[in-house]
């Protein structure tokens, strides 16, 4: 059984996969602040997904 701390990482990281990293639309979409996202996604040890290394390093 996953406890409340894996769904939610898995809730926010499915949220940015969608958004493409867009932490605006992520946050709305999550109905939370863009600073309480940043927050989260320190929390949760995840800064960047390869589709958002490939993107800032072009």
């Amino acid at each position: 059984m996953k406890t409340l701390q894996q769904i939610r990482k898995e809730h926010v990281l499915q949220v940015l996969d969608h958004t493409n990293w867009d932490l605006k639309k992520a946050s709305e979409m999550l109905k939370v602040s863009e600073g309480f996202l940043k927050k989260e996604i320190r929390k949760i040890g995840q800064t960047k997904t390869p589709k958002h290394t490939e993107k800032t390093n072009k």
